[in-house]
C-alpha cells in the first residue's frame, strides 16, 4: 500500500472516529490537514485524546506511550497522520 493511501486510510480513521464513534465533531466542515488536534479543529481534550490514540494503536498496530500524547496535541491533523505513519502504521 503506497503511503498516500496508508495516510488517506489514517486520516478517514481518524475523521469517522472523532465524528460518528465519539461524537466530539458533528461534521467535517471546514476540517483539512491544517486544522489543530485541540481547538479550533478536532476539538480534542485530553481525556478524547488518549481514547483516540489507543485507537488507532489497535487499528495500525502502532505504539504511542502515554508519554507521547501530550505533545500529539500540538499537531494539525495531517501532523498526526504523517506522525501515525512514521510510527509504522500498518492497512
Amino acid at each position: 500500500m503506497s503511503t498516500s493511501t496508508l495516510e488517506d486510510e489514517i486520516r478517514e480513521f481518524v475523521l469517522t472516529t472523532v465524528i460518528d464513534e465519539m461524537n466530539i465533531l458533528m461534521s467535517r466542515d471546514g476540517i483539512t490537514d491544517e486544522s489543530p488536534v485541540t481547538v479550533s479543529g478536532l476539538e480534542l481534550d485530553s481525556l478524547s485524546l488518549i481514547e483516540l490514540a489507543l485507537r488507532l494503536e489497535t487499528r495500525f498496530g502502532v505504539e504511542i506511550p502515554d508519554t507521547d500524547i501530550e505533545p500529539l496535541a500540538s499537531l494539525t491533523l495531517g501532523g498526526l497522520v504523517a506522525e501515525v505513519v512514521r510510527r509504522g502504521a500498518k492497512a
